[in-house]
């Protein structure tokens, strides 16, 4: 049946790699162009979590994620209207079949100690990516690929299993350097010291990290594209989104990504002149991982309980000011594969989720807490500490489930800790965050059976909850072989039917308050997803 899906695969590829090629043209940046770009400056932002680890291959984290993203590249990366473009690999082809993709890559890149980047280190990052001994959520990503072949010092060629819809979105991950790396066995590699003292090949290399202060990263003066202009970032640690918020009003930090919002309307009265803001639709969504061994939650009319149950709207006007969009499923707006109007809302109705926790069998104790077998309806739900507008809505999703006679505790732990103890094990009962998306619709690392917890107990990809659904995995797996576009977003409109239907998650809301960066900061283009291409930023003092 697969066979056939590579007679469509050749014109869509190419048409895939001519619109890498030939993109649109980025807007023009704030305030245009000078006939000199400064070189020099300090652009300085906010984080209100420390970083896990700045190996790309084992991070799964945004805060790590900032500081990977001027460290480290990919073979491709994301442009402003979320098309994927050259990076490391300057250019790539394809067999016929689709089962044969070769890389060029770049000739004049070098590591930040010096040693040139080949061929040897792109194999090296993939092939620790599929390694046995592997203990990073990225391995269902890289299982299509059946060989990584080296040709020279400059070509990469990656034999698949099969046809792979989703490969070029899957190659924006950083390359790490083979030679810093070897040196630890891929089961340790988690234990090496440049997993903390990274050295990549972008435009910024790391200098240091004072834990819960600052970190800080300087110009790469090898940088193989143009820039970096700016000399110096540095990255504070504030407590939460309004201490961020004090100091960007107070000219501490430069950029903050998403003023909270109860403050927009004032912050953007008072730093009108100093400061440009745009308003970016998320390309991702915050939710209530429902972990779907737990007694309580594998029912799955509990979990449409707990939708029907939370106001979601009251969230998204009250908490949000009305900058988002409530969310039914894990896809937003965005993405080119949204299933819109097909899915269930879930309007609020507590009447209606009253009657569901009924029939699950969970009826109303002397205390008001609802019960069965003898045990309570109680919800524990983690999350990460700093983050007022979560904090706001779980209080609201709080009143709303003890109306419905479910005790949910909420419990805040510093990011790093959340990240190591309990996500990345998965050992949790409940957890509200938010997913950030890429380019593509495939899901196949959240909700796919093989991409949850193995035999040995260990967390293969992002699937945390351990949602399995045999019908969904199946359309998982064609969704990511299928390379006709129509076709390809039917089958994802099905995953979303059965997600919004199923319920691994309670989803909350996008958020879409605006972003504020300082006017001194030039060549800022801004993307579908933010602020792109920091290297080509430059400070006019």
């Amino acid at each position: 049946m697969r066979k056939s899906l590579a007679v469509v695969m050749v014109s869509l590829l190419a048409l895939a790699l001519v619109l890498s090629a030939c993109g649109p043209k980025p807007e023009q940046p704030n305030g245009g162009e000078p006939k000199t770009k400064t070189v020099g400056g300090q652009l300085v932002l906010g984080l209100t979590g420390n970083p896990v680890t700045f190996n790309p291959i084992l991070s799964t984290d945004t805060t790590s994620g900032a500081i990977i993203g001027r460290v480290f590249n990919g073979l491709v990366r994301v442009n402003e209207t979320m098309e994927l473009v050259p990076d490391l690999a300057e250019s790539w082809e394809f067999s016929p079949d689709g089962l044969t993709w070769t890389f060029k890559l770049r000739e004049d890149v070098v590591w930040h100690d010096g040693t040139p980047f080949t061929a040897a280190d792109v194999k090296y990052t993939y092939d620790a990516i599929k390694h046995p001994d592997y203990a990073g959520v990225r391995k269902t990503d890289f299982k299509p690929i059946k060989e990584v072949e080296t040709q020279g010092d400059y070509t990469v060629i990656l034999h698949l299993e099969e046809p792979y819809a989703p490969l070029l979105s899957k190659l924006t991950i950083g390359i790490i350097p083979k030679h810093i790396f070897e040196t630890t066995s891929i089961k340790d590699m988690k234990e090496n010291p440049a997993c903390m003292q990274p050295i990549g090949t972008g435009p910024y290399k790391f200098v240091k990290w004072e834990k819960d202060q600052y970190i800080m990263v300087e110009a790469n003066p090898d940088y193989y594209g143009e820039g970096p202009y700016i000399q110096t970032v540095i990255w504070k640690f504030y407590g939460d989104n309004q201490v961020m918020l004090a100091a960007l009003e107070k000219g501490d930090i430069d950029y903050m990504g998403a003023i909270p919002p109860d403050d927009v309307e004032r912050v953007q009265q008072a730093l009108a002149s100093t400061h440009e803001f745009k308003q970016i639709p998320q390309n991702g969504y915050t939710y209530i991982g429902l972990k779907q061994t737990d007694p309580i939650l594998k029912d799955k009319l509990v979990r449409q309980a707990l939708m029907y149950g939370t106001n979601r709207a009251q969230i998204v006007e009250e908490v949000l000011r009305g900058y988002g969009d409530v969310m039914h499923a894990n896809l937003t707006p965005s993405s080119w594969a949204y299933a819109g109007d097909v899915l269930n809302p879930y309007e609020y109705n507590p009447e209606k989720a009253k009657e569901l926790l009924d029939e699950a069998g969970w009826k109303v104790g002397a205390d008001g807490i609802r019960e069965k077998d003898g045990q309570k309806m109680n919800v524990k739900i983690l999350t990460s500490t700093g983050n007022k507008i979560l904090e706001s809505a779980l209080l609201i999703t709080q009143q709303n489930w003890k109306e419905l006679g479910i005790n949910a505790v909420v419990e805040y732990i510093e990011w790093s800790v959340l990240c190591a103890q309990y996500l990345d094990v998965a050992k949790f009962q409940a957890y509200a965050l938010g997913w950030s998306l890429g380019v593509d619709p495939d899901c196949y690392l959240y909700f796919h059976s093989s991409a949850a917890v193995d035999e040995n107990g260990q967390l293969v990809g992002f699937n945390d909850v351990e949602f399995k659904n045999a019908e969904l995995d199946e359309l998982l797996e064609r969704g990511r072989t299928e390379m006709d576009k129509e076709t390809r977003k039917q089958i994802y409109v099905e995953i979303q039917k059965i997600i919004n239907e199923e319920l691994p998650y309670v989803f909350l809301y996008r958020n879409n308050t605006p972003a504020a960066m300082h006017k001194k900061v030039k060549g800022v283009v801004w993307g579908a997803t933010g602020p792109l291409y920091p290297e080509k930023w430059w400070i006019e003092e």
